[in-house]
């Protein structure tokens, strides 16, 4: 029978599950890619369709249903056996304990864990891959890069890597992972990469530094908000921008509506902000230092007088 796996769809830690999946499963697992707040939906609509009688495993990766279908599918015995969660975000460690087909790990042994590295370590724990020791494989840059180890050890790789699939675009990242790159060994760019990696840099720092000039500040139950629409691409990148050229605002943490996934991303400029506690008064979630809430739920001060959104 088939597998099928829900995972993160708009970032290379979710990206990186559906590679492992395909390594191990290759055409005998279905990919379902879900946004930040639709997995539920895409899930229930799986469950309707097919009642996963088709499938005699169900992987969730870098996600997490939320605790009221989590409630519903535990009390289906079948569907219970089957499926097993795979999610590194700290916001919602506590919330799922009753569930033990839910793995909600974000730290294990002073490491800090994603969702590809989760997903690896248990594809490798059942046999089916081998464990590496290389700290350079994909899978360990893709987890530098998605908890933001790697501007603490200076591991530009891993962030040439989150680059590449900027640059290239989900699938034919994914493509080559799938053909040149094992998940176990020492991840090498090629020269084509190296070219595509630089020349989307200068457009993307570039941009990152117009988005950084529009911020409006404004106050949030008592923090400075930096408010700025952008694409969902430049999420990561402007904190770091404001950071570096000396926070003159005394910006606390950005709240980012991203236009073309109808979220608003929310990142951490004082390292001592926890953003995911902002993220969860607006229905959201997340980590400390990054986090997300639906867009329907941006408070109105923050709201754009030119865009009217």
């Amino acid at each position: 029978m088939k597998k099928i796996i829900f995972t993160h769809g708009i970032d290379i830690d979710g990206y990186g599950c559906a590679v492992l999946a395909q390594t191990v499963w290759g055409g005998e697992i279905d990919i379902v890619y879900a946004d930040n707040f639709d997995l539920d939906d895409k899930f229930v609509k799986v469950w309707g369709k097919t009642g996963f009688l088709d499938y005699d495993q169900i992987f969730v990766t870098d996600h997490c249903l939320g605790v009221p279908l989590c409630n519903m599918v535990d009390k289906e015995p079948t569907l219970r056996k089957k499926i097993k969660i795979f999610d590194h975000h700290s916001s919602r460690i506590g919330n799922y304990d009753k569930f033990p087909w839910v793995n909600i790990i974000s730290e294990r042994h002073g490491r800090k864990e994603s969702g590809t590295s989760l997903f690896y370590q248990y594809l490798c724990e059942q046999g089916l891959l081998k464990e590496s020791l290389d700290d350079q494989t994909w899978v360990e840059l893709t987890r530098l890069y998605d908890t933001w180890e790697w501007t603490n050890v200076g591991n530009q790789k891993a962030d040439n890597l989150n680059t590449l699939a900027l640059a290239v675009g989900r699938e034919e990242y994914i493509t080559r992972l799938l053909g040149n790159h094992s998940p176990f060994e020492k991840f090498v760019f090629d020269e084509e990469e190296n070219v595509l990696i630089e020349k989307y840099k200068v457009a993307f720092d570039e941009q990152v530094k117009k988005y950084a000039q529009q911020i409006r500040v404004v106050d949030v139950d008592g923090a400075k908000a930096g408010i700025v629409e952008i694409s969902d691409v430049y999420k990561n990148d402007i904190a770091r921008v404001i950071r570096t050229s000396g926070n003159e605002k005394g910006i606390a943490f950005l709240m980012m509506p991203v236009l073309d996934r109808n979220t608003v991303s929310l990142r951490a400029v004082d390292d001592s902000f926890d953003v995911s506690k902002v993220a969860e008064r607006f229905g959201g979630g997340g980590h400390k230092g990054a986090a997300s809430f639906p867009m329907c739920n941006l408070p109105k001060e923050c709201i754009s007088k030119e865009s009217g959104k």
